[in-house]
C-alpha cells in the first residue's frame, strides 16, 4: 500500500502542470514547495537535534539579497556575474551564514535560544532595511527573474514548478536518507542526551555548528526559489512576520519528519489563497491563528501525528473484524 500510494503521489505531481490550472501551477503549487524546503530548513533542526530557531529566514534571506545583487535587476543596484555564478555564491554565503548564527548561539537552548535568533533575525532586518546604498533599504530589490536555462525559459510555470518539485524532493530525500547514517545518529543523541554525548567523547559543539550550517544549505536553496517566485527580495521577506509565519508552519505540519514541513506549508498555502472566502483577507491572521490551535491541541505532532494516529485506528479496526474464510461460507 505504501509502494502503491508513493508511485501514485509521484504519477499525480508530474503530471500535475498538464491538467492544472495555471493559478494553481504557478501560485499555489510552486508557492506551496519553495515555502515547504524554507520549513524543512526549521524541521532539520528540531527533529534532528532538538533546535527551534527563529533567524532560518534571516539565513534565507541572506541568500535572496546576494542573489539579487550579483543578479540582472530593475533597482539599478549590485553588478552581474551570471546566473550559475550569483547562485552558487548566494547558497554558499546562507550556508556560512547558517554557520555564523550556530557559532552565535553556541551556548544557548531552549527559550534562550528562539531569543537570541529572534535578535539576530531584527538585527539582519534593520541592517538591509537602513542601507540605501547597497540593499535599497525598505523598497528591496527588484526584477530579479529566474534564468532562461538553453530553450527552457524557467520563468514559465511548468518548467518553474519541475524545478521546485525536483529541488524539494532531493532536499527531502536528503535529509530523510542523512537520518539512516552515523551522522544521523549523532544528531539524535545530540537531541536526547548531549551532556551524557560530550562525556562518551564526541565534539559536541563541531556536531552542533554542522547542524546549523546544513540548516543554512537548505534555507539557502528555499531562498533562492522564493527570490525567483517573486521577482523581488525587500526586508519584509526576513522581519519577525516571516520567522514566526516559517515556525507556525513548521508546527502544523509537525517537527519529527521532514514531509511535514511540506503538508504545514500546504495548510497554509491554501489558507493564504482562500481566507477571503471564509472570512476576509484581512483576517488571515486570525484563520490561520484558530488553525494553528486547533491542529495543536488535537495532535503534539501537528498534521503528522493526526495521519499516523488515524492510520494507528484503521489498522487496529482491521485486525479486530471478524475474518470470514472459506470454510465459514460452506459451514
Amino acid at each position: 500500500m505504501k509502494r502503491a500510494a508513493v508511485a501514485l503521489a509521484a504519477l499525480a505531481a508530474l503530471s500535475f502542470p498538464f491538467w492544472a490550472s495555471e493559478f494553481w501551477v504557478a501560485t499555489v503549487v510552486c508557492r506551496m514547495l519553495i515555502l515547504g524546503v524554507l520549513a524543512l530548513s526549521l524541521t532539520f533542526l528540531a527533529s534532528f537535534m532538538g533546535l527551534v530557531s527563529f533567524a532560518q529566514m534571516a539565513v534565507a534571506g541572506s541568500a535572496a539579497y546576494t542573489l539579487a545583487l550579483l543578479s540582472a535587476n530593475t533597482s539599478g543596484v549590485g553588478v552581474e556575474i551570471g546566473w550559475p555564478l550569483a547562485v552558487l555564491a548566494a547558497i554558499a554565503l546562507a550556508t556560512f551564514t547558517g554557520f555564523v548564527f550556530g557559532a552565535i548561539s553556541i551556548k544557548s537552548s531552549g527559550i534562550y535560544l528562539l531569543m537570541i535568533t529572534l535578535a539576530i533575525s531584527v538585527c539582519m532586518f534593520y541592517f538591509v532595511s537602513q542601507n540605501t546604498a547597497v540593499f535599497n533599504g525598505f523598497d528591496g530589490i527588484n526584477g530579479i527573474r529566474a534564468p532562461t536555462v538553453g530553450s527552457t525559459n524557467l520563468r514559465a510555470p511548468t518548467p518553474f514548478y519541475f524545478l521546485c518539485l525536483a529541488v524539494a524532493v532531493a532536499l527531502a530525500g536528503l535529509v530523510a536518507y542523512l537520518e539512516s547514517t552515523p551522522a544521523g545518529s549523532l544528531f539524535h543523541a545530540y537531541r536526547n542526551a548531549p551532556l551524557r554525548l560530550n562525556a562518551l567523547g564526541f565534539n559536541t559543539v563541531a556536531l552542533r555548528l554542522l547542524g546549523f550550517t546544513l540548516a543554512g544549505f537548505i534555507a539557502g536553496i528555499g531562498g533562492v526559489l522564493n527570490t525567483w517566485y517573486n521577482g523581488q527580495v525587500s526586508p519584509s521577506s526576513i522581519d519577525v512576520h516571516a520567522a514566526v509565519q516559517l515556525l507556525v508552519v513548521a508546527v502544523i505540519g509537525g517537527m519529527k519528519r521532514p514531509v511535514g514541513a511540506f503538508l504545514g506549508a500546504m495548510v497554509y498555502v491554501l489558507l493564504e489563497n482562500f481566507a477571503a472566502e471564509l472570512i476576509s483577507r484581512e483576517r488571515f491572521n486570525l484563520v490561520i491563528g484558530i488553525t494553528f490551535m486547533l491542529i495543536v491541541s488535537v495532535s503534539r505532532d501537528g498534521l503528522l501525528g493526526i495521519v499516523r494516529d488515524a492510520s494507528q485506528f484503521f489498522r487496529k479496526s482491521l485486525s479486530r473484524a471478524p475474518r470470514v474464510t472459506l470454510e465459514k461460507v460452506t459451514r
